[in-house]
């Protein structure tokens, strides 16, 4: 170790001086202490002396009333009442002031409590005694004595047991004063020592030091002889306004002689504007002003003519306690060099023209831009790792990014404040830049309000830190992966475009409307059948291909396109090359850029459409044949089929009321399955009626509430609920516009499944409720488009079905049990489905095998 440097370095002196200084409080604080620990100890003996003086009063109290002068005064009718308030009050005090003394002690102060119960009693017996008298009532009076006396003694127990207290603790309390007293000179001398020794050390301290001062004055001396800048020590000059008019110089170097030809010794005393007369009513001398009134350092430059030839200062003004010292720099030779600069960066400019105008809108564009900076200081551990940073500048434009105010930041860590850094690349990049001395650029990523903003960040060390500068790329990053998607889209586009217009049998074209030139898509030069090689693609020889009829109304859309600047979609025939007539829709869009006029557009080949067209009304027409064919299906369904099912049935039931008795068991069995088939297709008819007769418009929608709906259907089915002891949990139902009956026949038809398909282990428990819902709630495979919808929810926990049915059962005549284990026809939850969809809404099932079913269902909400 470099004992010597130790020795010289102020910073020795400091920490010494420090150390003298907590020595010296600290020794200060124990004599303190010490002293009024003292205090407090004399305090305290002091406390039990009162506390004695006043046991000695309340003895003198009580032993008045065993004395026989008390007594003699309490018998004496004219003064015993007036003896015996003033005794009481007397006690009182005595005991007051006892309870102030030993409030700290907690044992005294419950004898204290005790005492002042036995004098209240002493006192009771005192007045009963003046009530008592001696010759009237001797033997009462004698009682009153005794008890009297029996009081007395009690007290004086008490008083006795805090008497030995209070002795108990004053010699405590000697002791403790004895050593504190003790104690108190030794510490006394101690911090005296310690304040010479102090003395002693910093009075050869100054003595070495001014010492060393006077060296530093000589060596600072033969530093300023030999430097090259200019020197100079000023003292502010005033006027009787106190204002400073000038300045004395009191020190000048060798240098004034070089630069200005002035000999310093002939400077010295003199004032400045007399010196250098230039600066009179020149800003450099406000600056000089300005530096000595402020006392910051002031930096400028100037320049001067000295010596036939230009010269150049960088002066630099510092402020002292009685002056101002200017020192300054010869830059000549700087200047000079610039100026070189300046004329070779001339001839560079003329050969960068094309560089700087290729420029010029990439500077505008950095200079709107604004940039978030940020300085961090390393934390380093024990073993110089960086393990953290400090925050010890950011700029305002971080506020509108992460909504932060700067100097909340400033002082504090980063893994504070931003500690994702930690788990990302970032924290890296910064340890890089640092130890390495690089500076690092990469791209970090910041969500705010559930967006991301792209940042490009560069990191560059300084010190022992890193200055960040942090400019928002977001839009450029979306502009780039736009660009990016749009040029893929741009290709695959290009790439099936030509087969697009082919396929769809479109053309493109582009008019220039002046100059009457026309550019055409292959597949337009395919519609009219021309080779582009011979054809001249002009306005006036595309006219000559539209069809004779049609030239009319061609003429009219072209001119309302060229005058009227909008667009125009027609349908016009043309006479191709090979003599074909054909069907052309035309689509054009009327443009001006920088004063040029064209029309842009498209024609497509609609002849096939115009065909389909002619065949679809054709079909329109034979579907309306066919739905009055239904229609008459529906009516003959609904009388012709049913009479004589009817009959069957009616036949059936006189045989089982006449002949059942009659027939054979096998005959019987065969009856039975004749009836249970004419029953199974009557409902299959009213079924298919009742599919058939859902309409599917909606203008006879109504206000309809589910609630009456619902109750109406578990009032018709309250003898099947019965029957399946089940119960049915109803929560509140929305009102919906719908169709009364149909919603009626809905429900019946679920709740009818539920009680059709239930477990027989099991108590069938059906559930019915109803929640509203946006479409955003709505998974996306149903694609339901209205803004929000009432949910409708029917469960059971009956037999369910297996997952992959769960389209099937919505089918007509599909059933998933076979006719002899469940009875029914495959149409109801058809019905169901036909009766939401005409609703304009959504029906599925989720069930499991052995667990349950449940219907969901979505009813747009108007």
């Amino acid at each position: 170790m470099d004992f010597k440097r130790v020795y010289y370095a102020s910073k020795t002196y400091y920490i010494l001086a420090v150390v003298a200084v907590v020595l010296l409080i600290f020794t200060t604080v124990m004599a303190y202490n010490q002293v009024m620990r003292m205090q407090k100890s004399a305090e305290m003996v002091t406390h039990s002396v009162h506390i004695y003086n006043h046991l000695n009063m309340l003895t003198a109290h009580y032993t008045q009333a065993d004395s026989e002068a008390f007594k003699k005064r309490l018998i004496n009718p004219e003064n015993s009442k007036f003896s015996i308030e003033n005794y009481q009050a007397e006690g009182r005090a005595i005991l007051d002031s006892l309870a102030v003394l030993v409030h700290a002690n907690a044992t005294q102060t419950d004898r204290l409590n005790k005492l002042e119960t036995k004098f209240q009693k002493l006192y009771k017996q005192l007045k009963a005694l003046d009530n008592t008298l001696p010759g009237n009532d001797t033997l009462n009076f004698n009682i009153q004595k005794t008890l009297i006396g029996a009081t007395l003694f009690e007290i004086r127990q008490i008083k006795n047991s805090m008497l030995e207290e209070e002795q108990t603790l004053m010699a405590q309390r000697k002791v403790s004063y004895a050593s504190s007293k003790s104690l108190a000179p030794l510490i006394l001398l101690s911090v005296a020592l310690i304040a010479l020794t102090v003395f002693v050390l910093a009075f050869i301290k100054i003595s070495r030091n001014k010492t060393r001062i006077r060296q530093s004055e000589n060596f600072l001396k033969n530093v300023l002889g030999t430097t090259d800048n200019v020197i100079n020590f000023y003292t502010p000059l005033y006027n009787n306004k106190q204002e400073i008019t000038d300045f004395k110089i009191n020190y000048a170097n060798a240098c004034n002689r070089d630069y200005f030809g002035l000999e310093p010794d002939d400077m010295i005393g003199k004032t400045v504007l007399t010196v250098f007369p230039t600066l009179k009513d020149s800003p450099n001398f406000n600056k000089l002003v300005s530096c000595f009134v402020s006392k910051e350092k002031v930096k400028f430059q100037s320049k001067l003519f000295m010596n036939n030839s230009l010269m150049w200062f960088e002066t630099l003004v510092t402020p002292l306690s009685e002056g101002i010292l200017v020192t300054a720099r010869n830059t000549t030779a700087e200047e000079e060099a610039k100026a070189v600069q300046i004329s070779l960066k001339k001839r560079l400019e003329n050969q960068n023209l094309k560089l700087l105008d290729n420029r010029a809108l990439l500077s505008n564009i950095f200079k709107s831009i604004s940039h978030i900076v940020m300085h961090l200081k390393s934390i380093r551990d024990a073993d110089g790792k960086i393990k953290d940073f400090l925050i010890l500048f950011v700029n305002d434009r971080i506020n509108p990014v992460t909504g932060e105010i700067p100097e909340d930041l400033k002082n504090k860590t980063v893994s504070a404040v931003y500690p994702e850094i930690f788990k990302s690349h970032v924290y890296n990049h910064l340890v890089q830049a640092i130890e390495t001395n690089k500076t690092i650029t990469y791209n970090v990523p910041y969500t705010k309000n559930n967006k991301t903003h792209w940042f490009s960040a560069t990191a560059i060390k300084l010190g022992d830190g890193v200055t960040i500068t942090l400019r928002e790329t977001t839009e450029e990053k979306e502009k780039s992966d736009e660009l990016t998607k749009l040029n893929e889209q741009l290709v695959i586009r290009n790439s099936i475009l030509t087969d697009a217009e082919s396929i769809a049998k479109i053309g493109s074209f582009l008019w220039y409307v002046d100059s009457d030139n026309t550019e055409l898509s292959q597949n337009f030069y395919n519609i009219l059948e021309v080779n582009p090689s011979t054809y001249q693609p002009t306005l006036k020889n595309f006219r000559n291909f539209v069809h004779p009829d049609d030239l009319a109304l061609y003429d009219e859309k072209v001119a309302l396109s060229v005058t009227g600047r909008v667009s125009n979609e027609y349908i016009y025939r043309i006479i191709t090359n090979s003599g074909t007539v054909k069907y052309v829709k035309s689509n054009a869009q009327f443009i001006e850029k920088n004063g040029t006029k064209f029309i842009i557009g498209v024609v497509q080949d609609v002849t096939a459409t115009i065909k389909a067209d002619e065949e679809l009304r054709k079909s329109n027409l034979e579907l309306r044949q066919i739905n009055a064919e239904l229609d008459s299906f529906n009516r003959a369904a609904s009388h012709d089929l049913q009479e004589p099912l009817r009959k069957i049935q009616l036949f059936i039931s006189r045989i089982e009321d006449l002949e059942t008795q009659k027939l054979s068991e096998r005959t019987r069995v065969y009856f039975d399955k004749v009836k249970k088939a004419a029953a199974r297709m009557q409902g299959l008819i009213n079924n298919l009626l009742t599919y058939s007769r859902i309409d599917s418009s909606q203008s006879d929608l109504e206000p309809v509430n589910l609630n009456v709906v619902l109750d109406k259907v578990l009032e018709d089915l309250a003898p099947d609920i019965k029957e399946a002891q089940a119960t049915v949990q109803v929560s509140k139902l929305p009102e919906i516009r719908g169709v009364f009956f149909q919603m009626e026949q809905l429900f019946s038809n679920l709740i009818s499944n539920a009680i059709k398909y239930r477990r027989l282990t099991e108590t069938l428990q059906i559930t019915v409720a109803a929640q509203r819902v946006s479409n955003t709630e709505i998974p996306e495979d149903l694609r339901l488009h209205n803004t929000s919808y009432y949910k409708i929810l029917v469960k059971d926990n009956g037999i369910g079905f297996k997952a992959q049915y769960a389209d099937k059962i919505f089918e007509v005549f599909q059933r998933l049990h076979q006719k002899n284990e469940y009875s029914g026809t495959g149409i109801g939850l058809a019905i169901c489905k036909k009766i939401v969809e005409n609703h304009q809404g959504y029906i599925y099932a989720v069930g499991e095998e052995g667990v349950g079913s449940q219907f969901c269902i979505y009813i747009p909400i108007y």
